[in-house]
């Protein structure tokens, strides 16, 4: 089961995998068009057409991931589903290792790859994804779940407006009921690296504001931060960064002062290069520093504004 929305390029590509998929009692695959504003409408007739296992359906309006999956997976026939994403190529046999995984566990997580051939667009701003363990956040680019399971929890919640947080809150709910999750590591998903742009990695961020969300509902997640009321290493450095810019701001303080809380910027900088250096070669990634700083800050504040929202800190 796929939702998609504006990337009509990339659904030949991955219908293509999909196809070479050999499962017993054959292979059912959903899409769905999450109202699109390009051309996927008239792409999919055309995938419809060349390949029988495919079944779409086109959302009214654009109501965001969970909503289009819940739609999806209730048009399912199978009692056991399998979810991928349409920036992703499924390798052979990923289905049949999932499905077979499921027969014993109520909800499998496979292996997810950075693509191998786009490995030019690695850069200081791109984003990918690489899954290799059960890292607690289950992930929708490469889950299955019983149809059972699904319906008892009621599926995804669709108050997730963003691509972002409404898979891993759906397999907390579902393991909170008891169910059983296994990690499949024949089940491999290669997973789109997006080239490096800084105006795009800003415009992503707003999304990351689920993440108070879910940590609201399952404070158990906390444990998966980086401290407890804070996300990423990397903002613990931000914040260490946007206190000294505040004190060097400060008139009331001398200037030898302010010049000294100048150097509170320095641990994030030494975690850019030397703990987690951004992508891209050497000089480039030394040079995206300041913009980085600047986009984890960004990130900062997104938290801060749904931790007052949802009453919750994380940061």
């Amino acid at each position: 089961m796929v939702a998609t929305y504006g990337r009509a390029a990339l659904l030949p590509r991955l219908l293509g995998a999909l196809a070479g998929e050999v499962v017993t009692g054959g292979l059912e695959v959903i899409v769905v068009d999450d109202a699109s504003p390009d051309d996927t409408p008239a792409v999919l007739e055309a995938l419809v057409a060349r390949y029988p296992i495919l079944r779409v359906v086109r959302q009214p309006k654009n109501a965001g991931p969970a909503t289009a999956r819940n739609v999806g997976w209730r048009m399912a026939t199978a009692p056991l589903l399998a979810f991928t994403d349409d920036d992703c190529i499924p390798q052979r046999g990923w289905a049949n290792a999932l499905l077979e995984a499921l027969l014993d566990a109520d909800l499998v997580q496979g292996v997810t790859l950075p693509n191998p051939d786009q490995v030019a667009n690695i850069g200081p701003f791109s984003r990918t994804l690489e899954v290799t363990s059960d890292s607690g956040f289950y992930q929708t680019c490469n889950m299955g779940y019983r149809r059972e399971l699904l319906e008892r929890v009621g599926g995804f919640d669709e108050r997730f407006p963003d691509p972002a947080g409404e898979d891993t809150d759906l397999a907390w709910r579902a393991i909170g009921t008891g169910a059983t999750a296994r990690f499949v590591p024949d089940a491999v998903v290669y997973h789109d690296i997006r080239p490096s742009s800084f105006r795009t990695h800003v415009a992503d961020l707003r999304r990351w504001r689920s993440v108070v969300l879910v940590a609201k509902r399952h404070p158990e997640l906390r444990a998966l931060a980086h401290r407890r009321f804070i996300w990423r290493a990397s903002h613990e450095k931000v914040l260490i960064g946007l206190s000294g810019l505040a004190m060097s701001c400060t008139p009331v303080l001398s200037r030898r002062t302010r010049w000294a809380a100048l150097t509170l910027l320095l641990p994030y900088v030494w975690f850019r290069a030397r703990v987690q250096p951004l992508g891209g070669s050497r000089w480039r990634r030394l040079a995206a520093i300041p913009a980085a700083f600047v986009a984890d800050a960004v990130e900062v504040a997104v938290l801060a504004r749904a931790s007052a929202h949802e009453r919750t800190l994380v940061l």
